[in-house]
């Protein structure tokens, strides 16, 4: 009976309209993932939007709506960019504790789970960095914003690897760490255009390879 019962509620629920507020959600759903694929395949610059609206199948004035600008829609998606790739990866690390060889495993095993779930955010950032630098609009200081935290905090594990004697002092923290970096970000890209071809975990195991090979005293 309270199978029933539990059928019949979920057949209403499908039956019932939609209310304003899931209605609103949808709406900011589809808005949001159509201009995540369009900044991505075609930039920010070159997407107007009338061609996120139509993307996603609704009209001009509802993403001036909901969202009151372009630059609104991509401030949202570099919020849930940095909600979805960098806070996991500073949790990660903080977690390791404090041994830097744990900590720097922590962000590429971090980060290649990103790359194989959360690809076109990361990538969204890497992409509008390229774009927006040099503009001096709030836009690239969020952008800046977004990735100093987690660049800082690699930058720190090495610093610390170095004074410990685990990682190899010849070359500076800070360029060690944009080496790190540039790596993990050049693998964004190549998953992103490659991934139907690459194993994850064949990929992600030849990422920490080659960051640990490139960092540990031999």
């Amino acid at each position: 009976m309270e199978t029933q019962t539990q059928n019949l509620d979920e057949t209403l629920d499908r039956d019932r309209p939609a209310t304003k507020r899931e209605q609103r959600a949808a709406s900011i759903e589809a808005l949001l993932g159509k201009a995540l694929t369009l900044f991505i395949t075609q930039g920010y610059h070159a997407t107007t939007v009338e061609v996120i609206a139509q993307a996603a199948g609704l009209t001009k004035g509802a993403v001036y709506f909901y969202f009151k600008s372009k630059a609104n829609v991509l401030k949202t998606l570099l919020d849930r960019t940095e909600e979805l790739t960098v806070e996991p990866t500073l949790a990660a690390m903080n977690a390791a504790g404090d041994d830097p060889k744990d900590r720097l495993n922590a962000f590429v095993r971090s980060q290649s789970v990103i790359g194989a779930e959360k690809t076109e955010y990361m990538l969204l950032a890497i992409l509008m960095s390229a774009e927006f630098n040099g503009s001096g609009d709030e836009i690239e200081q969020r952008l800046i914003e977004l990735m100093v935290r987690m660049e800082n905090a690699l930058r720190e594990t090495v610093r610390s690897g170095q004074e410990r004697g685990v990682f190899r002092r010849e070359i500076g923290a800070d360029e060690l760490a944009s080496v790190i970096m540039a790596t993990n970000k050049g693998c964004y890209v190549e998953w992103y255009l490659r991934g139907g071809d690459l194993k994850g975990q064949d990929f992600a195991r030849a990422f920490r390879d080659f960051v640990f090979d490139g960092v540990a005293v031999a």
